[in-house]
């Protein structure tokens, strides 16, 4: 099968003209209206047509497959125009708000912040506040509210324990158990690195230089079964930096499930991509989520509706490869992050004159 588009006046006059020339049973798969009154053709309609044979021996698998390939481009289409239809909702609903909400939908959306939970947001606060949100202040007030009834916070400086870092490869573990030591020690709390990896030795060289020009207490191992013991051998809090394999995390969770879990994702993974690593650990209590790597993101609202989504607390933020670089959001931070954007976004510098 495959697609043919045609372009007419209008719906009705294309629809007459291809009953006429294919028949009452052709099969529309998309019907598009330009937008421009003034244009003579305004209207593209667009049906799946039988492919001509090319032999008389037509192998029956190339037409399954491009019939399936009509199937999925006509559920494109189809998808495509869903959201269009629903963005255009959203628009019109947004017009019934006073102004200072309709701009702080915009900021939100314009930062990478999920639509339909925008919308949202601003619906609660309309439904809250109502008229009042003609009021700048009492309308930014009222969407902090908001989004703290959805976001929650854990400050990892006042946490005691062991932490499991989890994430995926590439999500920056390491560097940020480093952070995080560094931050924690400065608080002067007892601490120690432990790093498990049963493959390789990838993070040893840099956690043990990191441990000795900081004086702190490293154990490295490669036994699963050593986990549980170094973390129970003595009362310093600990980071546990674990190697980002999936199963091999698993199992350690299986050991250490009574302790904190850190989920530490970084920014720049797409939302799917969070949602399905932090799937695999659903079951599990006492868990918190970093973000790693904001500096090297344009916008960073899409942090706001992945917290919702997610439904586990903030506990840092590390924007840079310095060691310092690590940050401790409230909800005013992370508000001033979503509608003014990413004010840690690397620039170029410009060599001295």
């Amino acid at each position: 099968m495959r697609v043919k588009t045609y372009v007419f006046e209008d719906v009705k006059v294309g629809m007459e003209a291809i009953k006429a020339q294919y028949g009452s049973d052709a099969m529309i798969v998309d019907i598009k209206q330009n937008g421009n009154q003034v244009a003579q053709k305004s209207c593209e309609i667009s049906i799946a047509l039988e492919a001509e044979p090319q032999s008389n021996t037509c192998d029956l698998v190339d037409v399954r497959k491009k019939t399936e390939a009509i199937w999925n481009y006509a559920l494109m289409l189809m998808n495509n125009r869903l959201a269009d239809i629903e963005n255009d909702i959203i628009k019109e609903r947004t017009r019934e708000y006073p102004l200072p909400l309709r701009i702080l939908f915009d900021r939100l959306v314009k930062n990478g912040f999920d639509r339909k939970l925008a919308m949202s947001l601003i619906s609660e606060v309309f439904g809250e506040i109502g008229d009042a949100a003609q009021d700048s202040i009492r309308a930014n007030t009222s969407l902090r509210r908001a989004m703290a009834r959805q976001i929650s916070f854990v400050n990892i400086i006042d946490e005691s324990g062991p932490i499991l870092m989890l994430g995926p490869t590439g999500s920056g573990k390491t560097q940020t158990t480093k952070k995080l030591a560094k931050l924690l020690t400065t608080k002067e709390k007892a601490l120690s690195i432990v790093a498990y990896d049963p493959f390789a030795k990838g993070s040893y060289d840099d956690l043990m230089s990191f441990s000795e020009r900081h004086g702190l207490p490293f154990s490295f191992t490669t036994n699963e079964e050593d986990v549980s013991f170094i973390v129970e051998r003595d009362r310093r809090q600990k980071i546990i930096d674990v190697t980002g394999h999936l199963n091999i995390q698993r199992k350690v969770l299986e050991k250490l499930r009574d302790i904190k879990k850190m989920i530490v994702l970084p920014a720049g993974a797409r939302d799917d991509k969070m949602q399905s690593y932090c799937s695999n650990f659903s079951d599990i209590a006492n868990s918190m989520i970093g973000f790693t790597k904001l500096d090297e993101e344009e916008s960073l609202g899409h942090i706001g509706h992945n917290l919702i989504n997610l439904g586990q607390p903030l506990s840092f933020l590390t924007t840079g490869i310095d060691i310092d670089d690590i940050v401790i959001p409230d909800h005013e931070s992370l508000f001033k992050i979503l509608l003014e954007g990413n004010t840690w976004k690397k620039e170029e510098r410009k060599p001295l004159q």
